[in-house]
């Protein structure tokens, strides 16, 4: 899997741009605030149909323009195919596929895969627990497509919900509402459970082959779930968390159980990363995780996502550079940086030369 080409329209600070791409490893170099980042925010949002970076598509128009346009040409599984986003301040955007359009996000789902890794995914051992359900949440999308669809259902629900506990606490439908997000919970549950369990293989491998030291991850489900066996177990066991957690939910108007409140823990060495690990250890899980997530598309969709590294070699140590560069063989990888690293074979692309 590869982009071969990128065109961009008012994209950011883009009046118009364009570069082309090898099937191997790209540098797009050049001085800070000079647009490196917002030619792999393009490449993501082609992938993901979202930033990486915001949540407002209106941020990525450039000011003064009514809508923004990215396109692309890149082949997947021997196929060559075109993408094309368009977005709006006032309306929503537009998806095509091949020029046909496409209506719902899910269905973009694994044409392009893409791993992005910037400095702020360094963050993920101390960060907030939203950031590791972020990052859960974006890998397991790109394997799994019912994924996105179960859980938008289960985001609807909760927000329905919460209205409920806002406004009329005591309602006697709350049940009906209990039983649907105990239902489709249920389901993102067990499709986080199931990629803690593969990505800690892979990170655990990684983070050994760095450091030489044990690394675990540990699914910690914010619906009282202990046990996985089956999608009905874990439904009856929500049941009675949300069942516990009633009475407070009423007082405080909102929803205090279920997986917007899941987590996953890091363990380095069977002590608590997040507590004990020194900066040089956070740094390796981070990598590890980021890799182990490039080996599990890998092995998940038989074919290699593209690696998008944003100014990240200057944030890690030479043998944490060596590590990364030993592992992305038969890959694409688009990386940014201020100065030129050292590399063996790559194409050089300067930023100043993608604005047409």
């Amino acid at each position: 899997m590869f982009v071969d080409e990128i065109a961009l329209k008012d994209f950011r600070s883009y009046e118009k741009g364009f570069v082309s791409f090898e099937n191997g490893v790209n540098i797009i170099y050049g001085g800070n605030a000079r647009g490196k980042t917002n030619i792999l925010e393009a490449i993501f949002l082609l992938s993901y149909a979202r930033s990486h970076r915001c949540a407002r598509e209106g941020e990525m128009i450039r000011h003064g323009s009514s809508h923004a346009k990215v396109s692309a040409k890149f082949s997947s599984k021997g196929r060559s195919h075109t993408g094309e986003i368009i977005l709006f301040a006032d309306k929503k955007k537009q998806i095509k596929i091949n020029k046909i359009p496409i209506d719902k996000t899910s269905e973009l789902m694994g044409y392009l895969s893409v791993v992005m890794f910037c400095p702020e995914d360094l963050r993920l051992v101390k960060g907030s627990p939203r950031e590791r359900r972020r990052m859960m949440d974006l890998c397991i999308c790109q394997i799994s497509k019912r994924y996105l669809n179960t859980l938008s259902g289960y985001l609807k629900i909760l927000e329905q919900r919460n209205k409920l506990l806002k406004c009329n606490p005591d309602s006697n439908s709350l049940w009906v509402w209990d039983e649907k997000l105990a239902m489709h919970g249920s389901e993102v549950i067990c499709l986080r459970k199931k990629f803690i369990d593969q990505i800690n293989v892979y990170a655990a491998r990684a983070h050994y082959e760095i450091s030489g030291e044990k690394l675990e991850i540990s699914y910690k489900c914010g619906a009282g779930v202990e046990s996985f066996s089956s999608i009905d177990s874990i439904k009856e066991q929500f049941l009675k968390e949300l069942s516990k957690v009633a009475e407070r939910e009423k007082r405080f108007g909102i929803s205090l159980a279920g997986p917007h409140r899941d987590d996953f823990e890091i363990f380095i060495n069977s002590k608590e990363a997040k507590a004990f690990a020194s900066q040089g250890q956070q740094r390796t899980a981070a990598l590890s995780l980021k890799l182990a997530e490039v080996l599990l598309i890998k092995d998940t969709k038989k074919e290699s996502p593209v690696l998008l590294l944003d100014d990240v070699l200057s944030e890690l140590d030479g043998k944490r550079q060596s590590y990364i560069m030993q592992n992305i063989s038969g890959m694409q990888v688009i990386i940014t940086c201020t100065d030129l690293p050292q590399f063996g074979q790559a194409k050089i692309i300067n930023v100043e030369d993608v604005r047409r």
